[in-house]
Parts: C-alpha cells; sequence; structure tokens
C-alpha cells in the first residue's frame, strides 16, 4: 500500500466529511456523530487558531486525517472532567496543549499504520508540552493503539450532551 502523509494548515473540509461518515457509516445515528453535525466540527476545528492537520492519502484517494488546534487557557476542553487524579491536568496556559480533536482512516486502510503515521507525523511538528485526545470508552481498538503510543488516561467526561462518555487521554511531547 502507498500512502502519503501531507502536514497541512488547510483542509477539503468536503472530502474530510465524507470520509469520516464512512468510517462512522454504522454509528451516524448516534448523537456524537450528529449533534454538533460533522460538518460543524470539522469546519470549527479548522477554524481554531493554530489549526494543523496530517492528511493521509492512498494514491491519489484521502483516506484519513488527524485534526486539532493548541488550547486558550480558560478552555472549555476539559469540562466536567470525572476522575482526575493528575493535580493540574486540566489547567492550561500558552503552548501546553495541543488538542487532537478528529482522527479517522478510512476502514480499508485501518490496520496499515497509515492512523500511526499521520498522528506521528502531526505530533512531531508540535512545540506544545503535551497532546491531549478524547476516545469513546467503547472504542477499544483505538484505545489500545494510543496507549501503546504512551497516551495515558487522566479522566473520563461527555464532551457534548447527550454523547457517550469518553475518555481523556495526554501524552507527553517534550
Amino acid at each position: 500500500m502507498e500512502s502519503t502523509v501531507v502536514l497541512a494548515r488547510a483542509v477539503d473540509l468536503d472530502g474530510l466529511e465524507a470520509v469520516y461518515r464512512t468510517v462512522h457509516a454504522a454509528d451516524l445515528h448516534l448523537t456524537d456523530h450528529r449533534h454538533p453535525s460533522v460538518g460543524d466540527r470539522l469546519r470549527w476545528t479548522a477554524e481554531a487558531p493554530g489549526f494543523a492537520a496530517a492528511v493521509g492519502y492512498v494514491g491519489d484517494e484521502l483516506a484519513g486525517a488527524m485534526m486539532g488546534c493548541p488550547l486558550p487557557a480558560g478552555t472549555l476542553w476539559w469540562r466536567d472532567l470525572a476522575s482526575a487524579g493528575e493535580p493540574g491536568v486540566t489547567t492550561e496556559w500558552e503552548g501546553r496543549t495541543f488538542a487532537l480533536c478528529e482522527a479517522f482512516v478510512l476502514p480499508g486502510y485501518q490496520r496499515h499504520r497509515l492512523g500511526i503515521r499521520m498522528i506521528t507525523e502531526l505530533l512531531l511538528s508540535r512545540t506544545e508540552e503535551r497532546v491531549s485526545m478524547a476516545v469513546a470508552e467503547s472504542n477499544t481498538r483505538v484505545w489500545g493503539a494510543l496507549q501503546a503510543m504512551r497516551f495515558r488516561h487522566v479522566g473520563d467526561l461527555v464532551p457534548f450532551p447527550g454523547w457517550r462518555s469518553h475518555r481523556m487521554l495526554v501524552r507527553d511531547l517534550r
């Protein structure tokens, strides 16, 4: 499988929304994928100050993306975090945390390390102290892969009303 990862400051939102909908086709009925809409979430991330992405291609086919932005002081990212065992984990300052807001790979290219390559290249380009992301508790395959990449579980939260509980993960970048 010949694949390419491109670091980007701007992305094809319509193309990425189509990929996202394919990746999550079986779960699009869940509130997690409807409210706010996928398009809105992708757009909000892409319009955030400091936005960065790693976009994956297999041949000429758009196959997935990792998208995020730096967290500002006073962010709502950590609101309602339960089970935070690390003092100060929710405190933010400029340059502390890069939030990985969206991460997805087409099913036919999963388990071929494209997602690992995208996240690795994106994180190597970051200057923040750490990265954080939320993963649905039921997504055990991704959770296992992230543990192997040294992400640690710092607590749980429900990102938006009606969503499933998500594990909040952090990994040091320095």
